[in-house]
């Protein structure tokens, strides 16, 4: 499917280390992990819904 739109986003210095390492080790460009881990998130959104985004957002809020 050919790509029409950018999306850019604001991330930590450790989580962009570890997309990169998760990508060289797959072969992979970040934009596809990136891709692919977001695909594979929404997917588990759309099955759990809001309790599905909740697990990571309060797990971050407290620090976790």
């Amino acid at each position: 499917m050919p790509k029409e739109t950018a999306l850019s986003l604001r991330v930590t210095k450790a989580l962009k280390a570890e997309l990169e390492k998760v990508a060289h080790n797959e072969g992979r460009s970040i934009s596809q992990v990136c891709e692919a881990l977001l695909s594979s998130g929404l997917e588990s959104y759309k099955k759990e819904g809001s309790p599905y985004l909740q697990r990571f957002i309060t797990r971050k809020r407290r620090g976790v």
